[in-house]
């Protein structure tokens, strides 16, 4: 058994969480991912897969608390090398795997206290110092960690699919504030705006639909903030993205602009195949 604790206010980790878990599942290896984030009740029921949630108040103690009641042959870290709050800077019952985005060091906890890995995998490239940071062997994938298309099947409302059948809608996709969401319908620029979000924009038609990443190819343009997720879906389909970088405790998302696109490959299959060999040895 592997845990993969995706700690986060949103979807994203939860995104990056499935699509890794469910390719282990293809290998025959069982992953449960263990998260703080409100939206996992409702992705759970959508994926049909696993989640834990930990209430927020509660998650540095009881994250903890559930890795030992489990005892999995691996715990798998997304994002956060010591846990969101320090939760993994006291040592783990457990050998650690990191899986890497890019991370604001300067907003987060003093790398000398970050624990030993067995591997970091490298999901985006990232800054020389957090790679240096690093304690342990790092393995940078061909491509990003993303949710393919159709691996979760969730049937998509009428409204939504006579916005996409019509050839000239804007796709708008945000879980984050509303007046991050009104940032990017402006920057929209279109007379017909359909909006995937948890929260509704007055006179704009939204969709609390899931998986998102389902209906992309079907959308004229896609606007989206600049998040790990949002570039990782739309790296096949570039030319009709805009992506709003947005101002991040610990991801940054005006360097991952300035760094420019990932690569055009998917990187989840091998991201699956690395944990599934360090899991599967011991």
């Amino acid at each position: 058994m592997i845990l993969y604790f995706a700690p986060g206010s949103g979807v994203g980790h939860l995104n990056r969480a499935l699509a890794i878990c469910l390719e282990l599942r293809k290998r025959g290896v069982p992953a449960e991912i263990v998260t703080n984030s409100p939206f996992a009740q409702g992705v759970a029921q959508v994926a049909k897969f696993p989640i834990v949630r930990i209430a927020d108040h509660y998650w540095v103690r009881g994250s903890r608390e559930y890795l030992e009641r489990t005892k999995p042959a691996l715990a798998v870290l997304d994002t956060f090398p010591a846990g969101l709050r320090g939760e993994w800077l006291a040592p783990a019952p457990v050998p650690l795997l990191y899986v890497a985005r890019r991370l604001r060091l300067e907003s987060y906890t003093d790398p000398a206290q970050w624990p030993r890995f067995e591997l970091a995998i490298e999901a985006e490239p990232l800054d020389p110092a957090h790679r240096a940071a690093v304690a342990g062997p790092v393995a940078p994938l061909p491509g990003p960690v993303r949710l393919a298309p159709g691996t979760i099947p969730a049937p998509v409302p009428r409204g939504l699919e006579e916005l996409l059948d019509s050839g000239d809608a804007t796709l708008v996709i945000h879980s984050g504030t509303v007046a991050e969401i009104q940032t990017l319908i402006r920057a929209a620029d279109a007379k017909r705006v359909a909006l995937v979000s948890p929260w509704e924009v007055p006179g704009v038609p939204r969709f609390d639909f899931y998986p998102a990443g389902n209906i992309l190819a079907r959308a004229r343009h896609v606007v989206t903030g600049a998040g790990y997720n949002a570039i990782a879906d739309m790296i096949f389909l570039r030319d009709r993205h805009t992506a709003i970088p947005f101002e991040r405790r610990y991801d940054d998302q005006f360097a991952r602009i300035r760094a420019g696109w990932l690569p055009d490959r998917d990187g989840t299959a091998e991201a699956a195949r690395l944990i599934a060999a360090i899991a599967t040895a011991r």
